[in-house]
C-alpha cells in the first residue's frame, strides 16, 4: 500500500499549490496532437477514443503515423495499475457496489455532484464550458454528461473494471484525455480566455481530489445515512478502488487517502478552501434537479431531489462550518417533507409522518432510487445512439430486467411523456 498520504500536509497553501498543477502527461498529449497539425485532429482523435471500448498498439493507423505513435505512448503510460493495488480489495469494492448500486447512482447525483458544485472555482470551469446546463428545456448536454459520469462509476466499479486493461481503465484513459482538451480550450479558444488568477488552472490538482472525494468518502457517508451496516473492510476496499482510480487518473498521490476517515478530512479541508456561494454552481445544482424530475414518473418526486440534496449535504456542512445547501441555491427541506409525504404516500406504504428524519429519508429513497435509475436507463437506452451500458451481472443483482410496461401515464415534461413503470416477470 501506498502511504504518502498525510492529512497532516494538506494546508490552506498545499491546496493554493495544487490549483496550479493539472497532469502533465494528457496535456502534453494533447498540445502534441494539435501540434501535429490542425486542431480539428483533437475532435477526430476523439471520436476514435469513443468508438472503441479498448486500446491496442497500433490501433491509431488510421490516423496517420504520427498520431498513431502519440497515443500509443500516451496508452502505454497510463494503462498501469501502481504495484500497491491490491487485487483483494479491488474485489471488495466491486462487491460493495453489486450490493448497494441503484443507491449509490442515487447518491451520485443528490450528493456527489452537488457537493461538486459547492465548490464556486471548479464549478466555474463546468459552468463555462457548458456541458452541465439545460438550455431552452434542452437537457441532452446535461444527460450527455450525467450519463458519462454514470458510465465511468460503472465501468469502473463493475467486476474487472479496474483489471490490466479494463473497461474502468481505459475510461480513465479517455476522461484524462477530455480534461486535457478542455483545459487547452477554456486556455487558448474560449472567447474570453480562462482566468487562471483567479480560478487556478482548469480541472486542476485540488478539484480532481474533490470529485475523486466525492466518489469515494462522500458515496460512503451517503450509504450511512440511509442506515446501511458497512464494515471497515468494506470501507476501506471501496476507498482502495477510488485511489486506485485516482492514481490511473493522474491524480498527486499526496492527495490518495487511504482510509474513509482520511477521505473525509481531505473532503473537508478542500471544502473549507473552495465552498462558496456562486453563480455558476447555483445553475448547476438547478439543471441537476430539473434532470432528476424529468427523469422520475409523474410530478409525485418533485420535492425529493432538493430535500435529499440538503440532507445528504448535512455531514460535510458541519465538518467543514459551511452550509453547502446555500452555496447551491438550496433553502431548508423543513417546508418540503409534508409536500413529499403527501406526494408519495399512494406509493409507499407506511405512516412516514411518525418517523425520524434519517428513517423518513430511507423509506422514501427506496422507492425514489429505483425510480431514478429506472429513468436513466430508459432515457439513455430509447433510441439513443450512445447506449448507457449495465453489465448483466449487476442487472440481476439490481433487480433489474431489459422490458418494462407502462403502469400510469405521467404529464407531460420538457414535451416528454413519462410513465410510471413496473417489471414485467418472466
Amino acid at each position: 500500500m501506498n502511504n504518502s498520504f498525510a492529512i497532516a500536509a494538506i494546508t490552506e497553501e498545499a491546496l493554493d499549490a495544487f490549483r496550479n498543477v493539472t497532469d502533465p502527461i494528457a496535456d502534453s498529449t494533447v498540445q502534441k496532437i494539435i501540434a501535429s497539425g490542425d486542431e480539428k485532429k483533437v475532435n477526430e482523435v476523439m471520436m476514435h477514443l469513443f468508438r472503441n471500448a479498448s486500446f491496442e498498439k497500433g490501433m491509431f493507423e488510421a490516423l496517420g503515423s504520427e498520431l498513431s505513435e502519440i497515443l500509443d505512448e500516451y496508452i502505454a503510460a497510463t494503462q498501469h495499475l501502481p504495484e500497491w493495488a491490491d487485487p483483494q480489495k479491488i474485489k471488495g469494492g466491486e462487491k460493495l457496489f453489486s450490493l448497494y448500486g441503484p443507491e449509490i447512482f442515487m447518491l451520485l447525483n443528490v450528493s456527489s455532484l452537488p457537493l461538486c458544485y459547492t465548490c464556486a472555482k471548479g464549478a466555474q470551469v463546468l459552468y463555462d464550458t457548458g456541458r452541465l446546463l439545460v438550455h431552452n428545456n434542452n437537457i441532452d448536454p446535461l444527460a450527455r454528461r450525467l450519463m458519462e459520469t454514470a458510465q465511468m462509476v460503472v465501468n469502473v466499479l463493475a467486476e474487472g473494471g479496474l483489471s490490466d486493461k479494463g473497461k474502468g481503465v481505459v475510461t480513465i484513459q479517455k476522461v484524462r484525455l477530455i480534461h486535457a482538451s478542455i483545459r487547452y480550450y477554456l486556455k487558448h479558444k474560449s472567447r474570453e480566455p480562462f482566468d487562471t488568477s483567479t480560478y487556478g488552472e482548469p480541472i486542476n490538482q485540488e478539484d480532481l481530489a474533490g470529485t475523486l472525494m466525492s466518489f469515494g468518502p462522500v458515496i460512503i457517508s451517503g450509504l450511512k445515512r440511509l442506515n446501511v451496516d458497512l464494515t471497515d473492510q468494506q470501507q476501506t476496499d471501496y476507498m482502495h478502488c477510488w485511489k486506485v482510480v485516482g492514481h490511473l487518473m493522474g491524480v498527486d498521490h499526496k492527495l490518495l487517502p487511504n482510509t474513509y476517515q482520511e477521505g473525509f478530512e481531505l473532503a473537508t479541508k478542500i471544502l473549507k478552501h473552495q465552498s462558496a456561494e456562486s453563480a455558476a454552481g447555483k445553475a448547476l445544482a438547478e439543471a441537476c434537479i430539473q434532470f432528476m424530475n424529468y427523469l422520475s414518473p409523474g410530478n409525485a418526486l418533485n420535492d425529493v431531489p432538493t430535500y435529499f440534496i440538503d440532507y445528504f449535504l448535512q455531514d460535510f456542512s458541519a465538518a467543514s462550518g459551511k452550509n453547502l445547501s446555500a452555496c447551491i441555491g438550496i433553502s431548508s427541506r423543513s417546508d418540503r417533507k409534508d409536500r413529499i409525504l403527501l406526494s408519495v404516500s399512494k406509493f409507499i406504504i407506511g405512516k412516514l409522518s411518525q418517523l425520524e428524519e434519517h428513517k423518513f429519508v430511507q423509506k422514501v429513497s427506496s422507492y425514489f432510487n429505483s425510480k431514478l435509475l429506472e429513468g436513466i436507463i430508459h432515457h439513455f437506452n430509447d433510441g439513443k445512439n450512445v447506449q448507457f451500458f449495465i453489465p448483466p451481472s449487476l442487472k440481476k443483482d439490481w433487480g433489474l430486467v431489459d422490458e418494462w410496461n407502462n403502469e400510469i401515464s405521467s404529464p407531460t415534461i420538457f414535451k416528454r411523456r413519462l410513465a410510471l413503470q413496473k417489471k414485467i416477470n418472466n
